[in-house]
This record gives C-alpha cells, structure tokens and sequence, in this order.
C-alpha cells in the first residue's frame, strides 16, 4: 500500500486517539520507528499483512473518496513474467501512474462469447455502459470487468479486473479462461514450457491442468490475462 498524505493524517488522528506512537505501533505490532518513517515519508509503502493490521484502526479519519483496501486473496497487477503477490498490486487511488479507463462488462456478460463467431468490439458496444479507472495503459483492446458474487470463486465480489484482450498471455501471467463445454470461467496462473501450457487454478478446490499446445483450443475457448485488479469500498 502507497502511504497518501490521507493516510498519514488518519495515523496522526489514531496515534492521537491512542495517546502515544508507542502503544499504538504496539497494537499493530511494529515498531514505533517504523511509525515514525510513514509519518516523515522516509518508508513509502506498507506491506500488505500489516496494512491489514492497520486499517480497522486508522479507517473512521480517512478520506471515503480514497479509501482502498487489500482483499483477503492476493490481487495484483502482475509484469509480464511475473507472479501473483499483494507486493504488486496498484491500486486506484493509492498512487501510482495517470488514471486511464476501460470499458466495463460483467462476467455473466462473458457466458456464451466465442470469439470464433462474435466480435469483442461489437459485445463492448452493445453490453458497456460505463468505463472505469485504473492506473495501468489502457490499449484500444483493453477491457474490464467486475466480478459478481456467481463468480467470486477467486477475487472478492466488486473486484475491478483490467484484460488484455487479443494479446497472448506470457509464462507467468495471472489469466481468465473460459473452458469449452463448462459454465462459469477459470482463474488461473497460465505457465509455458516448450509445446506445453499449464493452468494452475487460484480458486480452491479445481485441478491443475497439463495441455499440449496443440490441443489447447479444445479445453478453452478464449484465454485472456489480467493486467491490473482493483478493489474499492
């Protein structure tokens, strides 16, 4: 989490409120030096595990319009090549590069889309009816879509994710895969070896899957990767 100048005056506020900077790193469980550097601006950033530590004590002084939150799953904006940890996330409003905006869909919006017979621009026209702002470039390919509680398998309900339609995906890469002759869609770490692609599910409970390249298209029907995922409340 990016350390804003609201989120410096709403630990001022709870610092005062707990009488002294010691007791309250105490309650967080840091040290009172740590404290201190988010106040000055010499640490920048707070760590996914102690900002869950420090939201429920610094959340009544900040700013509503600003307030983000990590979600109890990771959510990240993952490089190419990379993985999915907290450590990545960008989140709107906490910083971060100029706000862009994409046009937004539902999943359910998703459910019977082939791209062998439809046309993404064509579903965007007719189903959009906002766009929404994250931080990362957003390309004329782009779009996004918010997750449903039908679809919270993985990443928390109202959960903003930003996809790279029409770009394949890199070994690495956080991915949304809808499979053929199943409904609802896969969250999935896509991996690449050689003539080999693995999907690895973030959602509990569903297999790990080993498929030839060449016998890709018969388990999916459209791959697309997530380049940033952002969650307001």
């Amino acid at each position: 989490m990016v350390i804003t100048e609201s989120i410096q005056k709403a630990i001022q506020a709870a610092i005062r409120k707990s009488g002294s900077s010691l007791s309250f790193s105490r309650s967080i469980g840091i040290s009172h030096t740590t404290v201190s550097f988010w106040l000055n601006g010499r640490t920048r950033k707070i760590n996914a595990t102690v900002w869950q530590n420090l939201l429920p004590l610094i959340q009544e002084y900040l700013d509503p319009a600003e307030t983000v939150s990590y979600p109890s799953h990771p959510v990240a904006a993952i490089p190419h090549g990379g993985a999915l940890r907290e450590g990545n996330a960008v989140w709107y409003g906490a910083g971060g590069g100029a706000v862009t905006l994409a046009p937004l869909l539902h999943l359910a919006d998703l459910d019977d889309f082939d791209p062998q017979i439809d046309s993404m621009d064509e579903l965007i026209r007719l189903k959009s009816a906002c766009s929404v702002q994250f931080t990362s470039a957003v390309k004329p390919s782009y779009f996004a879509v918010e997750v449903d509680k039908k679809h919270s398998g993985f990443f928390t309900e109202g959960t903003r994710l930003l996809l790279r339609w029409q770009e394949a995906p890199y070994d690495g890469d956080t991915v949304l895969v809808k499979l053929r002759n199943k409904k609802g869609f896969l969250f999935a770490s896509y991996t690449r070896k050689d003539d080999e692609v693995g999907l690895i599910p973030l959602q509990k409970g569903d297999r790990k899957r080993r498929i030839l390249k060449t016998g890709f298209h018969n388990v999916s029907s459209w791959i697309v990767p997530i380049r940033e995922a952002v969650l307001l409340f």
